[in-house]
């Protein structure tokens, strides 16, 4: 035993470890990692001219501009950013390149199985696990292979606002017939999948496939209760009522964790477990877009009561036990650039249900892909993710990484700029409503775009998930996403920036927001009409700076 001199500085160490990580500074708590390599910026913070120059030659699209001219922080996405760990870096020397059957895939049938549970182990001879270059395709490729088995069944008739039940709850019968309006307009749909909120390329995946995306988000985020910890939640009462009314036309239900196009929000376990209970009444598979699996399990950990002492692994069980499939983008919480998955549980009522798909999937991988021991990826990443799903529910590191974030939304709220609250795991949303709230501002003049443009010439980016990236442009009229959103995210690389680069984009922002009636709208000069328009279009400021 310590002495009592040394006794008594250790209960002082061990207080100041027990501070909450937030404020302004990073605390006494030292990071659980050391950086290994760096890399200078090829930009100057003061090159703020040549910015606004190569800004203009970009059309104010943020996706366009060139990354190595951005001194600050690249906050446009989590997604593919993360540092890797030395220990990743090292398995990229030992990647078994074989075409067929590589070593690291079943490493990571392995991995698979210790991360999200013994659920997720193969039986039999059927396949469970179908590997892609990254979550986008495996999406794409549920909803296009789904969409071809249903239409191999007996069609439902086409959706059109005169088929909806007259027992649907009014104001999800009006959603409804809003969106449908909507699609129609451009495709026929049938069938519809509900969320609690699809991103916008999961929802263009849908659309594209002749069905419509529904978001249920919970009412406390409708109605911006920032004080609920769970705010990524499904609607349960108006997923009920869409399942006593149409459930012939839901081929699944969906649940996105944690629900990044609302702010990046965690959903509880008892949210996961109400809709399972749905599914299995109403004999719906259920779904996970499980790209942030990892952080939802912390805030299921450090938010809803009975789980604070257990371990993220054994939370990651638990969600993971409730569904009948997922699929992930190894980009966020695989912790690796590249890379993603789909799963089908086996046994599982979406295996049960669509009983070609896994051998759909087989052919499709083959066809789009390479083999699929390797779905367009090379052997040493499959290494690399095995480690990355070893990694990422680390205590530790989920510990700093959210804890971060929050440092920098709480940084902007001490500055007075609008947030989502609180503060999700993997970035911080600006609230452009409210931000320019008392000025001149309508939806037209897509005053998020003049925002990130704004941060781009002060040498950071940001991207803007609103009204213009989730609205559609239809005979010559603008409409707003429905529910509304209209945020600025600042997504946050793992393991790339420190405490004071993300204040320094707080700052540009504080600057922004005190002078926010200074700020021009900004005129579409190309692609208002197109869809996923946010990644292609092309503005001008209305007024000259």
């Amino acid at each position: 035993m310590p002495n009592t001199a040394v006794a008594f500085f250790i209960s002082k160490f061990r207080e100041l470890l027990r501070c909450e990580p937030s404020g302004f500074s990073v605390g006494a708590r030292p990071r659980p990692y050391r950086n290994a390599a760096v890399r200078f910026s090829a930009s100057r913070p003061d090159d703020f001219e040549a910015r606004w120059e190569t800004l203009q030659q970009t059309g104010l699209n943020a996706f366009l501009f060139p990354a190595r001219q951005i001194p600050g922080c690249d906050l446009l996405s989590d997604s593919g950013t993360t540092t890797m760990t030395m220990e990743q870096w090292s398995q990229l020397l030992l990647g078994d390149e074989a075409y067929g059957s590589n070593e690291g895939f079943f490493a990571l049938k392995e991995q698979v199985a210790a991360t999200f549970g013994p659920a997720w182990q193969q039986t039999g001879q059927t396949e469970n696990l179908f590997l892609f270059h990254q979550g986008r395709a495996a999406e794409s490729a549920l909803f296009s292979l789904l969409a071809d088995l249903l239409r191999q069944r007996q069609p439902v008739p086409a959706l059109t606002v005169d088929m909806l039940s007259a027992d649907l709850e009014c104001d999800l019968k009006a959603l409804l017939q809003r969106k449908i309006r909507l699609l129609n307009a451009t495709t026929e749909v049938r069938y519809i999948i509900p969320n609690n909120s699809h991103f916008d390329t999961t929802a263009a995946n849908i659309e594209q496939n002749r069905m419509l995306p529904l978001d249920l988000p919970c009412r406390e985020h409708v109605q911006n209760e920032t004080d609920f910890p769970f705010r990524g939640n499904m609607n349960i009462a108006a997923l009920r009522n869409l399942l006593e009314n149409e459930q012939q036309r839901i081929p699944l239900i969906y649940l996105t964790v944690t629900n990044n196009a609302a702010g990046g929000q965690p959903v509880s376990l008892a949210n996961i477990k109400a809709v399972r209970q749905l599914a299995e009444e109403f004999e719906s598979p259920l779904f996970f877009d499980a790209c942030r699996f990892a952080e939802n399990a912390w805030f299921i950990q450090q938010r809803e009561a009975g789980y604070r002492e257990m371990q993220i692994a054994q939370i990651v069980s638990e969600m993971f036990a409730r569904v009948d499939g997922f699929h992930i983008s190894f980009k966020k919480d695989g912790l690796v650039n590249m890379g993603g998955a789909l799963l089908l549980r086996q046994p599982g009522r979406m295996s049960a249900q669509y009983p070609l798909l896994a051998d759909r999937l087989t052919d499709h991988q083959i066809l789009t892909e390479g083999h699929p021991s390797y779905g367009g990826m090379a052997g040493r990443d499959l290494k690399g993710v095995v480690l990355g799903l070893q990694t990422v529910v680390r205590q530790d590191y989920l510990d700093h990484r959210i804890a971060q974030v929050k440092r920098f939304g709480d940084k902007l709220n001490a500055a007075g700029v609008p947030i989502l609250t609180p503060v999700g795991g993997h970035a911080v949303y600006i609230d452009v409503d409210r931000f320019f709230a008392g000025t001149a501002t309508t939806d037209s003049d897509f005053k998020g775009i003049a925002l990130t443009a704004l941060l781009l010439i002060a040498g950071h980016r940001f991207c803007e998930l609103g009204v213009f990236a989730f609205g559609k442009y239809l005979n010559h009229q603008e409409f707003s996403p429905d529910p509304r959103i209209n945020f600025v995210r600042g997504a946050v690389p793992r393991l790339a920036y420190e405490d004071q680069d993300l204040f320094s984009a707080a700052e540009a922002l504080r600057i922004l927001y005190e002078h926010r009636d200074r700020i021009p709208g900004v005129e579409v000069v190309h692609g208002r009409e197109l869809s996923l328009r946010h990644f292609k279009s092309r503005f001008r400021l209305k007024d000259s700076l």
